[in-house]
């Protein structure tokens, strides 16, 4: 698996496919793989999907201090270099779709088209209470995974599975580990502004609708931030690469793959 030195880090990649590059970035959970790895294959029909371990997730490598936004950039950056097909169509996910839009403005030449999905420019109170309530429960693991599950998939969603212990088993993706809480406490104090303004990609901000983890109007408040942006609402709660993957990936893929 390739890897690349950033600061006090180590990402790994992974590339599968063929065709125009497109970089998957994951937010808060156990990393890229656990994120993308269902929807891989599927992009890779018409994309060399580059998919990254940021710091934070469970295969990256660091000294364990506090992520920012633009460290995290700064890995996503490093892994599009030393891959060496630039510009790259960039996807960033939740966490992931703030990380990328950073990357769009310190790297405009890294960057052809850009996908935020569920992101945000600034966390408000709201989130930031959502936030310290999983924090507050980081000592009981169930606990902390019915906080996150409940809050990132839509009633409907969690309506349609059998038990509360197939509920349980989503929550247990989302363990309190040292990784997810250095995610989260860096998605306490996420804040775009004046950063997210510079990004001059062709961008498609995707916004979830209803998302009650990170709420519908940060996406729209991002659209309103980067210029040449477009703007589209998919019915799914927050996790709409599990919700919705068919609609999720042929959307992108008309997005990007457009004249």
């Amino acid at each position: 698996m390739p890897t690349v030195s950033v600061g006090n880090a180590r990402v790994e990649y992974t590339v599968t496919g063929s065709g125009p590059s497109l970089v998957l970035v994951h937010g808060v959970g156990k990393g890229g793989q656990s994120a993308f790895g269902h929807l891989v294959d599927q992009f890779a029909e018409h994309n060399t999907v580059i998919v990254p371990e940021l710091s934070g997730s469970e295969a990256a490598e660091d000294d364990g201090s506090e992520l920012t936004i633009e460290m995290l950039a700064e890995q996503v950056s490093a892994v599009i270099a030393d891959f060496g097909t630039e510009p790259v169509d960039l996807l960033g996910f939740s966490l992931g779709g703030s990380v990328v839009a950073a990357t769009a403005a310190l790297h405009p030449e890294q960057v052809r088209r850009l996908v935020p999905v569920g992101g945000l420019v600034q966390t408000d109170a709201y989130m930031k209470n959502l936030i310290g309530l999983a924090l507050s429960l980081s000592h009981d693991p169930v606990a902390f995974g019915r906080v996150l599950t409940t809050t990132a998939f839509s009633p409907a969603f969690i309506n349609s599975l059998d038990s509360l212990e197939e509920v349980d088993k989503l929550g247990a993706e989302l363990s309190p580990s040292a990784g997810r809480l250095r995610q989260l406490r860096l998605l306490v104090r996420v804040d775009m502004r004046g950063l997210v303004e510079k990004v001059q990609a062709e961008t498609l901000v995707v916004a979830c609708y209803p998302d009650a983890a990170v709420p519908t109007e940060h996406s729209r408040e991002l659209h309103a931030a980067i210029r040449n942006s477009s703007y589209v609402e998919v019915d799914s709660g927050h996790m709409v690469l599990f919700e919705k993957p068919l609609e999720f990936v042929k959307l992108v893929n008309e997005f990007i793959h457009k004249p």
